[in-house]
């Protein structure tokens, strides 16, 4: 099994975990997991890993869960050979967390050239989050599941306040739910599902 097989069979223990567990609370989870088990990898033809991502994911806690330490060993070791991408590259105010918000697609609609699997029924994402940075308000049309992997970070839904989340959390966004993430001390890794409308863009609030 090579970095990149690992890595999907990495993420799909993890939401095949989480379904089982939390089945009633996550919305859309089941197609998560068939998607995981139907796709066919497909390997990037073009990697990029700034080497702040390899500095976020070497600094950030090891979770205490096996299945969650088994998916942030499989990113850190496929993540030179990964395209992580800047998503907010058309806000250029936005210097502090283009400089520390880094995504990479694992399954993606074949729009998303850099995934490693294309599915049209569900994307994955992984996301790294520098210390002390505050992704703002967000939203987008897609309904998305997020799961914290490593770091413990401030999470924030609506007009709810910033709510402290560790490592195994799952939150859920509806579409066009506005939602934010504070990290503190640690890093955030984070894994991310969108279940619909899956070409659609995020936009800060």
């Amino acid at each position: 099994m090579d970095q990149f097989e690992r890595l999907l069979q990495a993420a799909k223990q993890v939401i095949r975990a989480e379904q089982e567990r939390l089945a009633d609370g996550l919305p859309d989870v089941g197609k998560a997991v068939t998607t995981m088990e139907s796709v066919a990898l497909q390997r990037p033809a073009i990697s990029h890993c700034p080497n702040r991502v390899g500095e976020l994911l070497a600094a950030v806690p090891s979770p205490s869960e096996p299945h969650l330490a088994g998916l942030l060993d499989a990113v850190r070791d496929a993540a030179p050979v990964l395209q992580w991408t800047d998503p907010y590259a058309h806000e250029p105010d936005q210097q502090a967390l283009r400089a520390g918000y880094f995504v990479t697609t694992l399954v993606g609609s074949r729009a998303r050239t850099s995934a490693l699997a294309f599915d049209d029924n569900a994307s994955v994402f992984l996301t790294v989050q520098a210390p002390h940075l505050l992704y703002p308000l967000h939203s987008h049309l897609a309904p998305e599941l997020y799961c914290a992997i490593a770091g413990t970070a401030d999470w924030k839904k609506g007009d709810q306040p910033f709510e402290s989340k560790p490592p195994g959390s799952w939150m859920v966004h509806p579409p066009w739910m506005s939602h934010a993430m504070q990290t503190r001390d640690e890093p955030l890794v984070a894994l991310a599902i969108w279940t619909a409308d899956l070409d659609s863009i995020a936009t800060l609030d």
